[in-house]
């Protein structure tokens, strides 16, 4: 498997650096110089007449001020192209007229091509399959007669038809010079315990999975003789494939990409496929995986508005509720998020059949908000009456809605988790937090395979210093105590962290080379702060820096009242310092454990 290793470091730092991001996206979409920096229609949403996307060629970055894409040139051609890190360095080598001098001894894309090239041969096969074989006819009857699917609507997702055969896929990709590694590297063909090959796909109908580039990587089947099992069954996770990154259909709608306005997700591959059947070209569908944040964050790139479509049973609520929990984190203002429940036994096909395209819109349309489906789900569960069962239901609310970003949504939201509980929202947010003595408690998450969500406070303390040593790379230098900050979860204040360790090891880089080592999240954060915050003149930004970070320390109550208690032991407690260390202490009254209970005892005994 490759990664960013497989490249040199040095290498990637010079093609960074050697590509122009002005001229890059002007290749793609059309900019015009306006003020310092270049401006265009947004690539990744609809921001109407006014153009919100910005690119600065000055820090080789850009920025939409509408859905906060944020990148530099690496992350342009990912967003934009659907590349990997590896395929975004091999375009821009190329752009170049630079040779990638790989540590390995291939590419990964010569690794992957044989895969893209199997798969497209089974693909054509499978088509062909359908459409002229005589053993395809019940297929064709089904997707013609039952499910009311026509040719065109057929080829436009290359429908195909696995025969009712052992090895037949298989012998013919040998005969055409595939070889046996790559067929089994694609997920076509298995070794029996004879170790001969035999087809993955048998008496199915198949639907070729698409990539964001339109190439085969996978394929899902579906049985027609209803005593075989399992009912579907998809491609296993390859080099090309894993099923929890891709979206059924989403090559296809974003063919309309321009007209995209909303996306429908449902859970079957003939939904996405009836739904355009009848005109709506703007559907999606999970690869028979609940939707992960992957999914949603992918899709806030492409559009504004989700609906998802549920069976109303209580299956298809408690799918619903997994859902709305993997929004949560990526939700900002400005996105609307649906849920359509569909009656009980439907789905969106046969809803089709039944009724017609308007009247699926008008429920959709009629269907709850998130807001509304949460307060819903929220006061189903308060009717329960004891202190001990609202206690229980504020914990899980907040510990839900800790994972959004700042927003105008997550305010609501909390001020409806208070008013269902009866809890003030200071009670709320201060029941949510946890603090341990004598330090503070994190968790290395980072081997757990745990996704940590980052919510960035864009007016903290972090973020402010953040900002300034974005604005003077050089002030990273100045801050000398940077291990102190280990102890904060904050996010912001770990970017800053990183940020100025960044910035100390590699006093030569800009924030375009910064930016390629960060996750998507704090790139997008990063450019929104240098987007959005005025810059501070720099005759005053090393005492601005000082002042932020002095009061950041003492933000701190953990740390602080640790300091305070050693200079306090010492003997050598100032007024100003028993007075800081009393508010400490009794701003964390409810979390203290004995010894610090005892020390604001006889701190209030002192200075009564």
């Amino acid at each position: 498997k490759f990664s960013a290793g497989s490249i040199p470091q040095e290498f990637i730092r010079d093609i960074i650096d050697s590509t122009d991001i002005v001229s890059l996206i002007d290749s793609y979409l059309p900019l015009k110089r306006r003020g310092k920096d270049h401006w265009g229609q947004c690539p990744f949403c609809d921001d109407g007449k006014n153009p919100s996307f910005s690119v600065s060629e000055q820090k080789q970055f850009y920025f939409c001020f509408k859905c906060r894409a944020s990148g530099n040139v690496i992350g342009f051609l990912q967003h934009h192209q659907g590349f990997d890190f590896i395929e975004s360095i091999e375009a821009l080598a190329a752009r170049s007229g630079m040779e990638v001098p790989y540590e390995n001894t291939s590419s990964p894309s010569q690794d992957k091509d044989p895969l893209y090239e199997v798969l497209k041969a089974a693909a054509v096969f499978f088509e062909k399959n359908l459409a002229d074989s005589n053993k395809a006819s019940h297929v064709r009857e089904y997707i013609l007669k039952q499910r009311k699917i026509s040719g065109d609507v057929c080829k436009k997702f290359s429908l195909g038809y696995a025969s009712k055969s052992w090895d037949e896929l298989s012998i013919l990709m040998l005969e055409k010079g595939f070889s046996e590694e790559a067929l089994l590297k694609a997920g076509l063909s298995k070794r029996n315990k004879d170790n001969k090959l035999f087809d993955v796909f048998r008496d199915r109908l198949i639907f070729p999975i698409k990539d964001r580039k339109g190439r085969v990587v996978g394929f899902g089947g579906r049985v027609m003789n209803p005593d075989d099992q399992p009912k579907y069954l998809n491609t296993g996770e390859t080099s090309v494939f894993q099923k929890s990154r891709e979206l059924y259909g989403l090559f296809e709608a974003l063919e309309f990409r321009k007209e995209l306005n909303k996306i429908y997700v449902v859970e079957g591959y003939m939904d996405s496929i009836a739904l355009y059947e009848h005109g709506m070209k703007n559907s999606v569908a999970t690869l028979g995986i609940a939707t992960n944040r992957f999914h949603i964050q992918k899709l806030l790139q492409i559009v504004d508005e989700i609906i998802f479509c549920f069976d109303g049973d209580d299956a298809g609520r408690g799918a619903a509720w997994g859902a709305l929990k993997n929004v949560l984190p990526s939700i900002i203002d400005g996105a609307e998020i649906r849920f359509l429940f569909l009656p009980e036994g439907e789905d969106p096909a046969s809803l089709l059949e039944k009724y017609s395209v308007e009247k699926f819109k008008e429920m959709s349309e009629d269907s709850s908000l998130l807001s509304e489906y949460f307060i819903e789900r929220l006061t189903q569960a308060s009717e329960l009456t004891s202190i001990e069962q609202k206690a229980s239901l504020a914990s899980k609310a907040m510990e839900l809605l800790s994972t959004m970003q700042e927003s105008s949504l997550k305010k609501l939201l909390e001020g409806q988790v208070s008013k269902v509980t009866g809890l003030t929202l200071d009670d709320l947010k201060t029941q949510s937090k946890t603090v341990s003595y004598p330090q503070r408690a994190r968790k290395d998450l980072s081997n757990s395979g745990v996704e940590v969500q980052k919510t960035f406070e864009s007016s903290g303390l972090g973020s402010k210093i953040l900002s300034v040593v974005l604005s003077y790379p050089y002030l990273a230098n100045e801050i000398e105590d940077l291990e102190i900050f280990d102890n904060f979860n904050e996010p912001e204040v770990q970017l800053m962290s990183q940020v100025v360790k960044f910035f100390k090891d590699r006093p030569k880089e800009g924030i375009s080379n910064l930016l390629s080592t960060l996750d998507k999240e704090s790139a997008s954060f990063i450019g929104a702060l240098l987007s959005l915050n005025d810059v501070v003149e720099e005759q005053n930004c090393k005492d601005y820096l000082q002042d932020c970070l002095l009061k950041l320390r003492k933000s701190d109550s953990v740390t602080r009242i640790i300091e305070l208690k050693e200079i306090f032991e010492n003997g050598s407690l100032s007024e100003d310092e028993t007075f800081e260390l009393q508010q400490h202490l009794l701003s964390n009254i409810h979390k203290l454990e004995e010894p610090e209970k005892n020390l604001l005892r006889e701190l209030s005994h002192k200075s009564s």
